[in-house]
């Protein structure tokens, strides 16, 4: 009877092994394959984006700058499987004016080049979401002919998802809070200005 009772013990435990084998070797593929998106290395991206106005301190008239948008550029480096340094270019237009055509005639040009530390949540999945902060020097300049151009030094906050379709392209999405303090005069005051911006980009990884 122990005998019997051994054996059928034996069977069950070899059974079980053999029906969770195959699916721990296929969850244990899934896992690896995604994990291999957080080898280092060097991406770069674009985008497009919202800059919202969230705040004109200081500022020489009211409403100095309206709402804006533009694109993004960007370079960075995966030094480890959490931490990335990334440098990018923005530039947002805002206060357009066109003419009757639609043809924009005059505009404020907020250019920003940012350099972030990217703090990156790892997981099984293709899903990553970050945290990113930085410094960055930002330009505001009159267009067509770069009138009135003044400097400001500045810093951004915020995060986002990046979600990978394979090993080389991602998709990502983030929302950045901006502080910019202008190191010259616009009108009689230094004006500090805060925007958000809300970015949607497509990256290639190497």
């Amino acid at each position: 009877m122990k005998c019997i009772v051994r054996s059928a013990l034996l069977v069950a435990v070899v059974g079980a092994a053999l029906m969770a084998g195959p699916g721990s070797a296929r969850a244990h593929e899934r896992d690896w394959r995604w994990r291999e998106i957080d080898q280092r290395g060097v991406y770069i991206g674009f985008g497009g984006m919202a800059n919202f106005v969230v705040n004109q301190a200081s500022a020489p008239v009211d409403g100095f700058i309206s709402q804006g948008g533009g694109l993004n550029l960007f370079l960075g480096v995966r030094l480890a499987r959490m931490f990335a340094l990334e440098a990018g270019y923005a530039l947002n237009v805002h206060n357009p004016v066109h003419d009757a055509w639609g043809a924009t005639t005059s505009a404020l040009l907020l250019h920003a080049a940012t350099l972030d530390m990217k703090f990156i949540i790892p997981n099984p999945s293709p899903v990553r979401p970050f945290f990113q902060a930085g410094l960055g020097i930002y330009e505001l300049a009159g267009y067509p002919d770069n009138t009135d151009y003044r400097n400001g030094l500045g810093f951004q906050l915020g995060g986002g998802l990046d979600v990978y379709l394979n090993h080389v392209v991602s998709i990502g999405g983030r929302a950045l809070y901006h502080g910019i303090s202008f190191t010259q005069d616009i009108g009689p005051n230094k004006p500090f200005l805060s925007t958000v911006s809300v970015e949607g980009n497509l990256q290639f990884h190497f």
